[in-house]
Order: structure tokens, then C-alpha cells, then sequence
């Protein structure tokens, strides 16, 4: 699967809500780049669709520009999901909650929405629902889209509730479904080295070389790696090295350029 994350706000002017130490950008931030790196680390591809600037004469017309960027690159690069994430904001302390937007009742992102919220309100937030909303990124993206609000910046349980790797971890999981726990096997039968046979690269897939990022894949010389046979499939071996390359240990090796070797 292919997603397109949106990090909302962080592209001055458009900085989000502020209340008090809480800040928007910031806590997007935090959330969204561990969503980025669960979801590759699982398999799947990622873009980060926010951009670094924005163009306009006025704050508001920098604002629309930031925003139409992100749904513009997701087009672009034909994402199969866009998912933004945000945090919520209100004048009267007391709302709270978290809900995701859609951009209409009829959107084919409606059942994935409803599932992400589910993780996120089994984490103890008030279920606000899945709601339509005539927002730019939804309206302006050719993919099912989302627009995650967390919970609120402006209420003090939830805020004392937010933490970054649990609700990235709750957004992933709605996203992508749980891991499956792993089936009892016998260890040593799994550990061993991955002998490199001809120099490589390592994928965080089995898809082809051609169809991933090129900052996704990483050179692999010929030489021993130990580390652990996690299963063999589709011409690859998918193994957890002992050491890590680029920045994950989980790695897709082409059989015909490696043999695995128990211990």
C-alpha cells in the first residue's frame, strides 16, 4: 500500500492552533513522523506530502497554497491513501474528543476513517465520529482522504491522555490492521547469516527495486549479516539483521543474490 501522510500545518504561516505550551505543529509533528516510520517499517510506501513553503501575497493566500500543495503532490505521485493529521481546538475548554473528516458521507475513505477513529477512541478519547467536511486536502485529492484531529489542544484530560507513540501507533493500526502475533517457532532454526552472494539492495518490500523510493532503498555489499529469518516469499528472504542499514533492521533481500544459513 502506498500513503500519502500529511504532517498538518508545519509550513509558516500555517503553524496551527497554539494554547498555552501546546502547539499544533509541534505535536502533528511528533505524531505524524511516527506514523511515517511504522509504515515503512512495516512494508508499506510512504510520502510526506508536506511542503517546506508556501507562495502567496497574504497569510490566507499562503495558507491555501500550503494546503493545496499537499493534496497536489498526492496526486502526483498517485498515492492510494491521503491521511492528514491535526489536532483540534476550541474557545470553551470543556470539548474534547477526537474525529476524523471526510469529504463526504459517501466517501470511499469512510470505512478506513471509521477505523482509524476506532483505535484512537479505544485509547480513552471521546468519540466525536466520522465527519463530513468540505476541507481543502479532501475535496482537492483524487484518493480516499482523511483528516485525523487527535483530540483536543485545549482540553486538559486530553492533552493528559495524548501520547505520541500510542496514537501513531492507534493510527497505524486503523490504517493498516494490528501484527499478527507471531506463530511459535523453534529459534534456531531461524537464526543464522544471510550470506550476499552479489552485491544488492535491501528493500523494505517485495516489490521491485523500481516501485519504491529510492531514499527506501539501501546498498548491501557481499559479505555475512547475521540476523533472523523472518519468512521466505516471493523470491525474498525478509530478515531482521543484527545490525542496522539505513534506518531499519527489517529487510526484503532477493533469494537470487543471497542464501540464508542457519545456525
Amino acid at each position: 500500500m502506498y500513503f500519502g501522510i500529511d504532517i498538518g500545518h508545519n509550513c509558516p504561516p500555517d503553524t496551527g492552533a497554539v494554547s498555552g505550551k501546546h502547539r499544533e505543529d509541534v505535536y502533528a509533528k511528533q505524531v505524524g513522523e511516527l506514523v511515517i516510520k511504522e509504515l515503512k517499517a512495516r512494508g508499506h510506501r510512504v510520502a510526506n506530502l508536506t511542503p517546506i513553503s508556501a507562495f502567496g501575497l497574504t497569510t490566507r493566500s499562503r495558507v491555501y497554497n500550503s494546503l493545496l500543495q499537499r493534496a497536489r503532490k498526492a496526486n502526483s505521485l498517485r498515492v492510494d491513501y491521503f491521511v492528514s493529521i491535526h489536532f483540534n481546538a476550541f474557545s470553551r475548554s470543556s470539548a474534547n474528543g477526537s474525529e476524523v473528516l471526510i469529504y463526504s458521507r459517501n466517501s470511499s475513505s469512510r470505512g478506513l476513517a471509521q477505523e482509524v477513529l476506532d483505535r484512537i477512541v479505544a485509547l480513552g478519547f471521546r468519540d466525536r465520529k466520522v465527519k463530513p467536511q468540505n476541507l481543502v486536502v479532501l475535496r482537492e485529492t483524487n484518493m480516499p482522504a482523511m483528516l485525523i484531529e487527535c483530540c483536543f489542544l485545549t482540553n486538559h484530560s486530553d492533552m493528559e491522555r495524548f501520547n505520541p507513540q500510542t496514537m501513531a501507533a492507534a493510527i497505524v493500526n486503523g490504517l493498516v490492521g494490528e501484527e499478527p502475533e507471531p506463530e511459535p517457532v523453534d529459534d534456531d532454526e531461524l537464526i543464522g547469516v544471510l550470506r550476499i552472494t552479489k552485491n544488492t539492495v535491501a528493500k523494505p518490500s517485495t516489490e521491485q527495486s523500481s516501485s519504491i523510493p529510492r531514499d527506501e532503498l539501501f546498498k548491501i555489499q557481499v559479505g555475512d549479516y547475521k540476523g533472523k529469518l523472518l519468512v521466505d516469499e516471493e523470491s525474498h528472504y525478509a530478515v531482521e539483521l543484527d545490525q542496522q542499514i539505513g534506518d531499519r533492521k527489517v529487510h526484503y533481500i532477493y533469494c537470487g543474490h543471497a542464501e540464508f544459513i542457519a545456525d
